[in-house]
């Protein structure tokens, strides 16, 4: 269950056995040991011994019998059964061997060595470590190598010990396993060695090698791609001992992106008295602060506030100058938005800015305001930018100790002396898979008050991430291995950001990482590859490429940049143009169509405009050449605006311009005299005046050296800054100028004497009473004074949002003798296509000049008038304004042009002549065929339109407007000129009006009407109907008729009356005997034959004739008769009125106008014509050929006459009294007249030239 041991200087042990004897006790000693760990043998040591003396040692075995008493005084005094006793005498020895010894890769050739020391030193103090080194573990090479205990550290007191071991002959070969063999010496020797498992050397790869960056210089569409290709590390072991198992290939571009920052204030009601203010902190040195401003101030006057920022006449911090501000309107607020840095020319505000910080003061304002800036868009500056963190090792008193490092979830390094160099602490991180290359620097001596750290500090590293883009993560400090004697050792990290601290001042000089634009990666390539093509670059921007190596212990290494170390994608000229066709121009004869698709590629460049060649050869000798812009390439308008003196010099004022635009009017704001001309401008620019000036302290002359007149150089209200001025910032204006002198507005203050430089500036910053930055009216932060001094062109410009939305671009010239200027403006907003374009004229000039000679003038000069340009590929009409030969065939060729040059022309694929439709036909003319036919008949066109006529359309219809029509074409024209279509199957007398029309390829041309305009298809009529002949006197036969059943489908012209002795109408009478007569169809149906013999039997029969010509006869009936006198023809006009005596009517008539046989004798019976008078005779024959002797008027009491109340009454002339009749009694009346002949017909009916109208009756006069 135990043992027991005893040691003694005496053989006997009697010391041991006394009752001082324990397990410490000094020189002798017993000490029971209960529990024994492991296996036998046991081991037991024992000190406190004298040097060189012999002592005795023995051991007993315990168990649960107790040790029984022999001679409680005697020897021995019990049963214990001890070992036989054992001597030696005491003297040093070598150290035992080291424990724990555990090596880790420290580097490619080097490892860290950490283990504890020997438990015995072997009595004297251990002087140095025996490292040796090998392949094997018996260590054949014999390398080795001697390290003094000095030279190795102490984790802390009484623990682990650590060594970086970086053997120089033989170095360690990386990657090869090496076993650490490590042995203690004192003065006595080398003790025994201790052993580590195999561990190699190793680092991450080398860089790749012959890198070679290529992009095609030609191809089918733009250059999108790169190529890099690369070698292994060419150095022996460049994969650092770890074979490589990926490649990254990483490209990023040029460009710059703004940073941007948006301010907001919100408010529960509406504010009046709020104001805020605005700080910036680029350094935790450096804070500055706006003036204060409105809680709704324009965005112009927070950029000149801002602008303003630092400003100082001895000591000015330009921090802001590449500002652009906008406003925009909030539900219950403002945001103003605030770009940096995003000027081309200029590398100030780039990048990752430090966030403004706005203070609002509601000074009364209930609205509660509440203001707050966030970023929107980080910068970026061109290439991008390391980040930069902060490494500082604290504490007090004496610091000793390691600390280790990680970063982005890796392990952590090896462990880092607290007094580490930079170099170490380099290679450490180099050693993690998250680090590429860093580059660590130490600042021991840093003034913390601009780091921005406040610390017991014993070390200051600065650590620059060269290849981990971007804003990277903190590293993360392990320092539970460092101390102090104080207790109060530590390892800081600051990360690289823009934070501020409670007092919104940057916390320290740290700085973020900024990733460049564009910043892609290839993600891990496999190990075999060599090459790797980059897709997507935009064509004619710089990009940048690297390639690194990558092992599975420690990642990638170091970037290579190939050769060369960037490349631009090559703009091409474009590809030609596609599908070019030539096309008729519908309409016109002296222009086509050219018609074409954009090229399949534009060579990475915009097509601003296609070359359009119009030829007739093929060869294109002398081709019509055309350019079509296109709206990439709209041109801009461009104005000038020039200010002059007459007479004197211009010292100051300020000027209006009005803008007119679609129609509305905007005017500027006063612009200064001697305004800046951009935006980026109003900073300040400055002159170097190449004269030599000469100044006095406390005095405001100035003079030359040598004198000079400067008149016409240096001008009042110029602003000047001297070499030798004491406020380095301070601007002197100029009060006057008079030959070689010049005088200040105030004394200047500085050196004295000949100034090696003097300097006019325009623009600048200032206070918010001298800042030229331009602004908008504020009472307390921008007078009317302050706006007519301030603001460059563009601005001034710019701030008639409504007309000018796309901004302008403006440069200027001068000052001139006179001290004018001139600005040139160029809009970069498409000029309207209204034609309205962008017209600039001056509203107002109050320029003033010096002493008030002379006299000033603004004027407005059109320098290019702008064009918007609508589609340039598709159809389009060429030439615009015409010029080609109809019907001459022309060819075409077109090329794309971008900014780089002309594409190869593509060819149309047919040629094509200039063509319209035909001209209208010539001799058109219509004529009947038959009763349901026409024929036309016409010529060729006068102009075939440029092309063959193919085809003639005839069209008919009965409405001259051609609403509905019909048409036949004419497709056979072989016979050539006239041509001639028979239109058939028409309505018989139906007018008919008809055009043609020729026809090309353009189509049919216009119509031509035909001559005449219109016909009717017609036959010869029919004979005339109901043909009557009757005896009018003695000389006289009338002939009537009635329209015959057809016309022949055309208007009766005329009747033809034809009269002869003999009934076949052949006889050989002579006239009158024998004869016809044609009368007018429209005004007769009869007519009466005159000069015929009496007695004679004349035969007469009548045609009808229309434009068909005269139609078959009818004859008479009856057939024939011989001229005698007749009895009268009836009475007509017959009326009866009341007499005037009681039992009295009136009664009158007209003697007859149409004779007894009822035929008018000319006319009509609706309009009859009076019969002609007998030759030598005077009355008409209507009276039968006898003289008319009395008339016979009757009335009766009936209508039939057959009443008893009636009677006659004769008279000889035309109205009589009828008397004696029954008074209030109706009567009926009639009338004949008689000759000797006899009595004609009774007339009882009224009627004007005929009886035919109502029966006639009267009331007798009561």
């Amino acid at each position: 269950t135990s043992y027991i041991v005893d040691w003694d200087s005496e053989d006997n042990f009697i010391n041991a056995m006394g009752g001082l004897a324990s397990c410490a006790s000094s020189g002798f000693g017993r000490c029971i040991l209960s529990t024994m760990n492991g296996p036998p043998p046991f081991k037991f040591e024992f000190c406190d011994l004298d040097a060189l003396k012999t002592y005795y040692v023995r051991v007993a075995a315990r168990n649960s019998v107790p040790v029984q008493d022999i001679y409680s005084s005697g020897s021995p005094p019990d049963n214990t059964n001890w070992s036989s006793s054992l001597s030696a005498i005491t003297s040093d020895q070598v150290p035992d061997a080291p424990q724990h010894v555990t090596s880790y890769a420290l580097a490619r050739h080097a490892l860290q060595i950490i283990f504890d020391p020997p438990v015995r030193n072997g009595g004297q103090p251990l002087t140095d470590y025996e490292i040796s080194w090998d392949e094997k573990e018996h260590f054949p090479a014999g390398n080795s190598m001697i390290v003094p205990v000095s030279s190795i550290g102490e984790f802390f007191s009484g623990g682990p010990l650590l060594y970086n071991f970086i053997p120089v002959s033989p170095t360690l070969v990386p990657g090869n396993l090496y076993f650490i063999r490590l042995r203690a010496i004192n003065s006595v020797g080398t003790g025994p060695g201790t052993l580590s498992y195999a561990v190699a050397a190793s680092s991450s790869p080398d860089a790749p090698d012959i890198g070679v960056l290529t992009t095609l210089t030609k191809y089918d569409s733009p250059i999108t791609e790169a190529t890099v290709t690369w070698a292994d590390p060419s150095a022996t072991y460049g994969d650092g001992g770890d074979p490589i198992n990926s490649y990254l290939v990483e490209w990023w571009s040029g460009e710059k992106q703004p940073e941007i920052q948006v301010i907001q204030i919100l408010y529960s009601s509406i504010l009046s008295d709020t104001t805020f203010t605005l700080s910036f902190s680029p350094t935790p040195q450096l804070k500055k602060e706006t003036a204060v401003m409105p809680w709704d101030a324009p965005a112009d006057l927070v950029r000149r506030e801002l602008i303003n920022i630092g400003w100082d006449e001895f000591a000015d911090e330009l921090l802001l100058r590449d500002v652009k501000v906008t406003r925009s309107s909030l539900t219950n607020g403002y945001a103003w938005s605030v770009t940096f840095g995003n000027n081309p020319d200029s590398t100030v505000n780039d990048g990752d800015q430090v966030q403004l910080v706005a203070r609002a003061s509601a000074n009364g304002d209930s609205g509660s305001p509440v203001m707050t800036v966030y970023t929107i868009q980080d910068g970026q500056r061109e290439l991008g930018k390391d980040e930069i963190q902060i490494l500082q090792v604290t504490g007090t008193g004496i610091v000793s100790g390691y600390y280790r490092l990680k970063f982005e979830g890796s392990e952590y390094t090896t462990y880092i002396s607290a007094h580490a160099t930079a170099s170490e602490i380099q290679n450490a991180l180099e050693q993690l898979t998250t680090v590429g290359v860093v580059s660590v620097t130490q600042d021991d001596g840093v003034d913390q008050s601009e780091a921005g750290t406040d610390v017991n500090l014993i070390h200051h590293y600065y650590v620059t991430f060269k290849s981990n883009p971007g804003n990277v993560q903190g590293l993360t400090a392990d320092s539970d291995k460092i101390m102090s004697t104080n207790g109060d050792a530590n390892v800081i990290i600051y990360d690289g950001d823009n934070s501020l601290n409670t007092l919104s001042i940057k916390d320290t000089i740290a700085l973020p990482g900024e990733e460049p634009t564009e910043y892609f990666t290839s993600g891990d390539l496999d190990s075999p590859i060599r090459s790797y093509t980059i897709s997507g670059l935009t064509t004619g921007r710089e990009y940048y490429v690297s390639v690194s190596a990558k092992n599975t212990k420690h990642g990638f290494g170091k970037r290579m940049l190939p050769s060369p170390i960037s490349i631009v994608p090559p703009i091409q000229v474009p590809n030609s143009p596609q599908n070019v066709t030539l096309t008729v121009n519908s309409g016109f004869g002296d222009s086509l169509l050219v018609n074409f698709d954009p090229p399949n590629s534009d060579g990475g460049s915009v097509i601003i405009r296609y070359r359009v060649e119009i030829d007739p050869t093929t060869s294109f000798d002398e081709p019509i050449v055309e350019d079509f812009e296109c709206p990439t390439n709209n041109k801009r308008t461009v104005w000038k605006v020039e200010t002059q003196g007459a007479g004197g010099k211009i010292d100051g004022g300020s000027f209006t311009l009005r803008l007119e635009v679609n129609g509305y009017t905007y005017t500027t704001s006063e612009i200064p005299y001697d305004a800046v001309a951009l935006a980026w401008n109003e900073t300040g620019i400055e002159q170097e005046l190449p004269q030599t000036f000469v100044v006095t302290n406390g005095s405001p002359s100035i003079s030359t050296s040598p004198s000079m007149n400067i008149e016409t150089i240096l001008f009042k209200g110029d602003r000047l800054r001297f070499s030798g001025q004491t406020a380095s910032f301070k601007y002197y204006e100029v009060a006057d100028v008079t030959g070689s002198d010049a005088t200040l507005t105030e004394s200047f203050v500085g050196s004295d004497g000949v100034q090696s430089s003097v300097k006019r500036y325009y623009g600048g910053r200032g206070d918010p009473s001298s800042s030229r930055i331009h602004c908008q009216f504020n009472e307390n932060l921008c007078s009317s004074n302050v706006l007519s001094s301030s603001g460059s062109l563009q601005n001034k410009l710019e701030d008639l949002t409504n007309g000018i939305h796309s901004g302008v671009l403006v440069d200027r010239d001068g000052p001139s003798a006179s001290n004018g200027f001139i600005w040139r403006i160029t809009f970069l907003d498409d000029a309207p296509h209204s034609g309205s374009d962008f017209k600039l004229d001056v509203s107002s000039n109050s320029l003033t000049t010096a002493q008030n000679i002379g006299s000033t003038a603004v004027t407005t000069t059109l320098i290019t008038d702008g064009e918007t340009y609508s589609s340039c590929s598709g159809t389009l009409i060429t030439p615009t304004f015409g010029g080609l030969v109809k019907g001459l065939q022309y060819n075409a060729r077109v090329s794309a042009v971008n900014s780089l040059g002309y594409s190869l022309p593509t060819y149309a694929s047919n040629a094509q002549a200039p063509m319209v439709v035909p001209g209208a036909p010539t001799g058109v003319t219509l004529d009947v065929v038959s009763a349901t036919e026409l024929k036309v008949l016409f010529g060729s066109p006068s102009d075939n339109g440029g092309d063959t006529i193919t085809s003639y359309l005839i069209e008919w219809s009965i409405d001259s407007s051609f609403a509905n029509y019909d048409s036949d074409s004419l497709n056979y024209l072989a016979g050539g000129a006239p041509f001639f279509k028979t239109i058939g199957e028409l309505v018989t007398g139906t007018n008919y009006f008809v055009r043609v029309r020729a026809k090309n390829s353009q189509g049919y041309g216009i119509s031509q009407m035909s001559t005449p305009s219109f016909i009717n298809p017609h036959q010869k009529p029919s004979a005339p109907i109901n043909v009557r002949l009757g005896v009018t006197s003695e000389t006289m036969l009338t002939v009537g008729w009635e329209t015959p059943i057809s016309n022949g489908g055309d208007i009766i012209t005329k009747y033809r009356v034809e009269w002869d002795t003999a009934a076949g109408f052949s006889s050989g009478s002579l006239p009158p005997n024998k004869g016809y007569i044609d009368v007018e169809a429209s005004t007769h149906r009869s007519y009466t034959i005159e000069l015929l013999s009496q007695n004679v039997v004349y035969f007469t029969r009548v045609y009808a004739i229309n434009n068909a010509g005269t139609g078959t006869p009818q004859i008479s009936s009856p057939i024939s008769s011989a001229p005698g006198k007749q009895v009268p023809g009836t009475p007509h006009s017959l009326t009866a009125t009341p007499g005037t005596a009681s039992g009295t009517i009136d009664v009158a008539w007209q003697r007859p106008r149409v004779p007894h046989h009822v035929i008018p004798c000319s006319g009509t019976l609706d309009i009859p014509i009076d019969c002609p008078t007998p030759y030598g005779g005077s009355v008409s024959t209507s009276n039968g050929g006898d003289a008319i002797t009395e008339y016979e008027v009757e009335y009766n009491e009936r209508p039939d006459f057959g009443g008893s109340d009636g009677g006659r009454k004769l008279v000889t002339v035309t109205s009589c009294t009828v008397t004696g009749l029954t008074k209030g009694r109706t009567y009926y009346i009639r009338v004949l007249a008689r000759n000797t002949i006899g009595s004609g017909r009774y007339c009882e009916k009224s009627g004007s030239d005929v009886c035919d109208g109502n029966v006639v009756s009267v009331i007798a006069t009561l």
